[in-house]
């Protein structure tokens, strides 16, 4: 299992695509960091998630994703 953070604008679905920042937790990167790089780089409004991948095991499992903060 893989755990990321991300970061996901909210626009109006017909303004196009939004903006996305994915950022894998690592011993290099801890949940907080990645918080707090995405709070840097993105403009409100954006939804801050947490999302646990198991596409890499046997059997695959659906994703599981967690908002963690709503940035308005």
């Amino acid at each position: 299992m893989k755990v990321y953070v991300e970061g996901l604008e909210v626009v109006d679905p017909d303004a196009g695509e939004p903006d996305f920042i994915r950022l894998e937790l690592d011993d290099d990167l801890t949940e907080e960091q990645a918080v707090e790089l995405i709070k840097s780089l993105m403009t409100p409004p954006y939804v801050i998630r947490r999302h646990y991948c198991y596409h890499d095991e046997d059997p695959k499992k659906p994703c599981r994703i967690e908002v963690i903060e709503e940035v308005r």
